[in-house]
């Protein structure tokens, strides 16, 4: 159930604005975020980032994005962007349309056709796969020869999320993903985070899949309240890294540690969490329908 006063549904394009302006004011004070805001040649802008990334994800058939509306005001609370890997639930409240769509596809394609893609779609992935240390091992080059001191930390962290991708995603996996998570500072410790993060949970339950989260290093007490749990972390000495000490904090001011933690849900057993998840899933379903089409919200196009 979401928190009182909150309702979930499906981001829409006419949101994004909105969205954008969230991810700013909800990573104002994240200190890595701050840190690449200082840079000379590509300023780092979360606001301008979500601008400019959010319309490709509302059109991505592997992206369901999620909003969090505060009842009362009508103000956007928070924001999920959920990423699906190998499969396509069975329940996708909001996302109907893109369950029906792959429905129909899968009835339209000829087995031997159908055989015949899922071997072209699984070769790329595999030789992506087995490369993971030549990755790392460009990505490194690339750190070396790099002087910008913001670049070489996005070199870093890059290269560490690739290889864990290719890790915790290889060929053939079935899983769900957080591409992002943003909740207003105004609307924080009410819930609805955790609201957000429930709609996968559930599917997860449901299907039997796992859930993972590259988390920010304010997010993760949040995850671990949720049920994720700390795979491998990344321990980076910002100062390392900075162009210039932090602006108006005094002479002897540092950056500080960042730690970047991956994090992973498992799915509850069948005889349990698997019919709790499913239920939620149809109740949400239920109450989603109703609300939305009472606030004349349309499906976006899927890619």
């Amino acid at each position: 159930m979401s928190p009182q006063g909150i309702r979930i549904g499906r981001l829409q394009p006419e949101d994004i604005p909105a969205a954008a302006r969230l991810a700013g004011q909800a990573f104002a004070s994240d200190r890595q975020t701050q840190m690449k805001a200082l840079g000379e040649a590509e300023p780092f802008d979360m606001e301008n980032y979500t601008l400019e990334s959010m319309p490709s994800h509302l059109t991505s058939r592997t992206c369901h994005v999620l909003k969090a509306v505060d009842e009362a005001t009508g103000e956007l609370a928070g924001v999920c962007n959920w990423g699906i890997k190998g499969f396509v639930p069975r329940r996708m409240p909001f996302f109907e349309d893109r369950v029906a769509e792959a429905a129909a596809e899968q009835d339209a394609r000829p087995a031997a056709e159908d055989t015949r893609q899922q071997q072209q779609e699984k070769q790329p992935e595999q030789e992506e796969a087995a490369q993971p240390t030549a990755a790392a091992a460009a990505a490194a080059a690339e750190d070396e020869e790099e002087t910008d001191p913001i670049k070489r930390l996005v070199a870093l962290t890059d290269a560490d999320m690739r290889t864990w991708m290719a890790e915790v995603m290889p060929a053939g996996t079935r899983c769900l993903f957080i591409i992002g998570l943003t909740v207003s500072p105004a609307h924080q410790n009410r819930g609805v985070g955790s609201a957000l993060l429930r709609w996968g949970k559930d599917i997860c339950d449901d299907s039997g899949v796992f859930a993972w989260v590259h988390s920010s290093d304010a997010a993760w007490g949040m995850y671990r309240k949720s049920g994720f749990e700390v795979v491998r972390s990344l321990d980076v000495d910002l100062d390392e890294y900075a162009p210039c000490r932090p602006p108006g904090e005094g002479a002897d001011a540092r950056w500080g540690r960042y730690v970047f933690r991956y994090m992973k849900y498992v799915p509850k057993k069948e005889e349990g969490g698997g019919r709790e998840g499913r239920l939620r899933l149809e109740a949400l379903g239920k109450e989603g329908n109703g609300r939305e089409v009472g606030d004349g919200l349309e499906l976006a196009a899927a890619r």
